[in-house]
C-alpha cells in the first residue's frame, strides 16, 4: 500500500494519478483499439478502466499492471458482447468504427479475441508469454498455440 501521510496527500494523490493518466492513456487506448477495432470502444473502455484504478488509487501498490488488466478484460467483455449480437441477430455488418490507423489492424480483424490478444500483447506491448497468459488469466501454455495460429492465419492473409 502507498503510504499517505500530511495534509497535501490529496493534492499529491492527484498529481500522481494526473501524471499516472497522462503517461498510460495512448498507448493503453491504441491497444484497446487494436483489440476491438473501434476507437470510440476503445475510448470509452480505457476511460472506464481509469475510473476504476482512480476509484482505488490509494490501495494500489502498482496501477499500471492494474490498469492493464482492466482494459484486457473490458475489451474482452465487449468482444464478448459484440459476438454474441452476432449469433443472435445472424448479421455480419459492423455497424461501428473501423481501427484503422494500424497497418495490421486489418489483419488482426479475422482473428478470435484470444489470439488478437497475444500477438497485441506480445508484439506491441512487449510482454513475455507469462506475462501474456497472466493478463488473460489463462495457463502459459495456452500463448504458444494462439500466437501460433494467429501468426499463421495473418501469413495467410499476407500472400
Amino acid at each position: 500500500m502507498r503510504n499517505v501521510n500530511g495534509p497535501t496527500t490529496n493534492v499529491t494523490s492527484a498529481r500522481d494519478f494526473t501524471d499516472f493518466y497522462k503517461a498510460e492513456l495512448g498507448g493503453q487506448v491504441r491497444r484497446a483499439g487494436l483489440l476491438l477495432g473501434s476507437a470510440d470502444q476503445a475510448n470509452d473502455v480505457v476511460h472506464d478502466a481509469f475510473t476504476e484504478v482512480f476509484r482505488r488509487w490509494e490501495q494500489l501498490d502498482e496501477p499500471g499492471p492494474y490498469l492493464n488488466r482492466a482494459v484486457l478484460n473490458r475489451c474482452r467483455d465487449v468482444a464478448r458482447s459484440r459476438a454474441r449480437r452476432v449469433r443472435v441477430s445472424h448479421r455480419l455488418a459492423r455497424t461501428d468504427t473501423t481501427w484503422n490507423e494500424e497497418p495490421i489492424a486489418d489483419l488482426l480483424d479475422g482473428l478470435p479475441f484470444n489470439q488478437r490478444a497475444v500477438v497485441v500483447l506480445k508484439f506491441y506491448v512487449g510482454l513475455s508469454n507469462l506475462e501474456i497468459a497472466e493478463s488473460l488469466g489463462c495457463p502459459p501454455g495456452s500463448v504458444g498455440p494462439w500466437l501460433n495460429r494467429a501468426l499463421t492465419h495473418i501469413r495467410k492473409a499476407m500472400q
